[in-house]
């Protein structure tokens, strides 16, 4: 029997593979397990892998394979003389073996691909789950840990995580670890370090309510905490041109999350689209000078500050006059 696990979630699909793997390798008395990606280890030659599926040598009685890896980390000709050899020894057929086929990525049409989907008796796909999927899984995993959050609570780990569900499913173990029951948007944000994604709206709203002090020390934080100006710049024009939508919108845009929506729209009031529109060309203005490299990414950052507080005060004593 041939198992075939795969998909761009490695989270869910390495975990998947570990309940499989551990499976048989508790119910077979020969075990042999290989991860191609281990940079410590020599790919082993493929004489190795014939003679660990020959049914007359090495082993006797139940055998389980399990190969990790093996599609990125082997060259074409590594893996077409892999094929044959499944197809000489008639891998599929042999009832005393289970051979384990796990790749943590998405995998690429190829000979040896296309085997393994029409022989695999168990094939199991791991995508990226979508928002609806996502919040499904999370609430499972929560009734798993003990723990249940608000729908603001969870929007909040959705959009700072997006689909990184080995993150997600650590956030949400630790949060387990304070306490058991119910946690809302505030404990959340309390007893996490959430990325850059849900501080930037701390950020964008010390920026438009003109506390120079704090968004000059928050930005500190989070370059000190290793995050890269780059990134941090890429939110913020991400989020700028989210209230620029939102500026120009009669209604919620359908591609604004309904998170991200609510806590842009207070902030959408108190600053004009003139301003957004010069703040939105200075970001990238910095973007390209920071990618060029005639600025450090730090000081391009520090330097959009300065510029955005001095346009908006020049913008309001213009309307004031």
């Amino acid at each position: 029997m041939i198992y075939f696990i795969y998909g761009k979630d490695s989270f869910r699909s390495q975990r998947y593979f570990l309940q499989v793997k551990e499976f048989y390798q508790s119910k077979t008395p020969s075990f042999f397990y290989y991860d191609f990606s281990d940079k410590d280890s020599e790919i082993p030659n493929i004489s190795v892998l014939e003679n660990i599926l020959k049914s007359n040598t090495l082993f006797a009685n139940s055998r389980s394979v399990a190969i990790k890896n093996i599609f990125k980390n082997t060259d074409i000709h590594f893996r077409n003389d892999f094929l044959e050899i499944l197809k000489n020894q008639e891998a599929d057929k042999v009832k005393d073996l289970m051979i384990i086929i796990y790749e943590d990525d998405q995998v690429p049409v190829s000979s040896l691909q296309k085997w393994f989907k029409q022989k695999a008796k168990g094939m199991k796909e791991f995508p990226l789950l979508v928002r609806s999927e996502l919040e499904k899984w999370i609430m499972k995993e929560e009734q798993k840990l003990g723990i249940r959050l608000s729908s603001e609570a969870r929007q909040v780990i959705m959009f700072s995580f997006s689909s990184d569900t080995g993150s997600i499913y650590h956030s949400l173990k630790k949060l387990s670890l304070v306490k058991k029951g119910n946690f809302d948007r505030e404990t959340v944000e309390n007893n996490l370090f959430l990325p850059v994604t849900s501080t930037i709206f701390i950020f964008l709203d010390y920026l438009i309510q003109g506390n120079n002090k704090k968004a000059f020390l928050l930005l500190e934080t989070l370059i000190n905490q290793g995050l890269h100006p780059l990134y941090i710049l890429k939110m913020i024009i991400f989020q700028i041109r989210n209230l620029l939508m939102i500026k120009t919108s009669s209604t919620k845009p359908a591609s604004i999350h309904p998170y991200v929506f609510r806590k842009l729209l207070p902030l959408s009031k108190i600053i004009s689209f003139e301003v957004l529109k010069l703040v939105y060309e200075d970001l990238l203005y910095y973007d390209r000078r920071i990618k060029g490299g005639s600025v450090e990414g730090r000081m391009g950052l520090e330097m959009f500050l300065v510029d955005f507080f001095n346009k908006k005060c020049n913008t309001v004593k213009a309307i004031n006059k």
